[in-house]
């Protein structure tokens, strides 16, 4: 009797229950009322997919799951969700972005802060460090305020740095909505510093997570965020990076989407690639 939407948030709700086990689940059963039900039972290991999701690390999953689920009333979480302004859809849901849907590593559950309604259309994804110098900064913001003058929805991970200029310069402009994606509840802003930047682009665009509320900022997320930031994109952009950041898994999930990646404009004084 409860929509699909309250069993994935329940099940979002789990310890340690990331995108690729919510996927193993959502792919031996479908119907997400029939996933949970296994969870309560403590049998969704018995599938063969699942098991393999949970890895050698993740054995004692599965009891875990059961226990924690037999106080977890989907129907209460879901309205938790709503009570804190928090939306929810799942894949194939009528509200849930068409971009992602297509995408080969759709999230099951999405979760989200403002109008995701505001998604179709140009996109491109500015990405970049989060020790950026005030010349990467300048560069960002411009090509935000001028792609999002364009009509162009700038998708960013709303982090210190590159993504935060680049969402300033698209709220700057006042013109195409905003798209970002984070890695943690939408009730626990990170960075701090960003709580205004996040009230803005939810007011002006729309704000997604695969993480339900109360979810931590924990290492892991990012770079299951940052793939869903290319899944987004027509086009990903990086504007100063090392060859190691975290912006580098966007870079990474770019080909495997056939998205073509730029380069940001350094200074005219950088020194030639290797």
């Amino acid at each position: 009797s409860l929509p699909p939407e309250a069993y994935g948030a329940a099940l979002c709700a789990l310890p340690g229950m990331g995108p690729a086990r919510l996927t193993a689940l959502a792919r031996a059963w479908p119907a997400l009322d029939e996933a949970w039900r296994r969870v309560r039972e403590g049998t969704a290991a018995h599938d063969l997919g699942v098991a393999s999701a949970l890895g050698p690390d993740g054995a004692s999953l599965p009891a875990l799951w059961k226990a924690r689920s037999q106080g977890l009333d989907p129907e209460q979480v879901l309205a938790a969700h709503h009570a804190a302004g928090v939306g929810v859809t799942v894949l194939g849901g009528a509200a849930y972005p068409e971009a992602l849907a297509a995408d080969i590593e759709p999230a099951i559950v999405l979760f989200h802060r403002g109008r995701p309604d505001i998604v179709p259309g140009p996109r491109v994804a500015i990405v970049g460090t989060r020790n950026a110098t005030r010349y990467g900064l300048d560069v960002a913001w411009g090509l935000g305020r001028d792609l999002a003058a364009a009509g162009v929805r700038v998708v960013s991970g709303l982090a210190l740095g590159i993504d935060g200029a680049a969402h300033e310069g698209a709220l700057a402009a006042g013109a195409a909505p905003p798209v970002a994606v984070v890695g943690s509840g939408l009730d626990v802003v990170y960075p701090k510093r960003h709580a205004g930047l996040w009230r803005r682009v939810e007011e002006a665009g729309v704000v997604l997570s695969e993480a339900p509320l109360g979810a931590a900022p924990e290492r892991w997320r990012f770079p299951s965020r940052n793939r869903l930031v290319a899944a987004l994109a027509d086009v990903v952009v990086v504007v100063e990076s090392p060859r190691r950041g975290g912006s580098m898994h966007t870079v990474d999930a770019a080909p495997q989407r056939d998205l073509p990646v730029l380069p940001g404009p350094g200074p005219a004084t950088s020194p030639p690639p290797p």
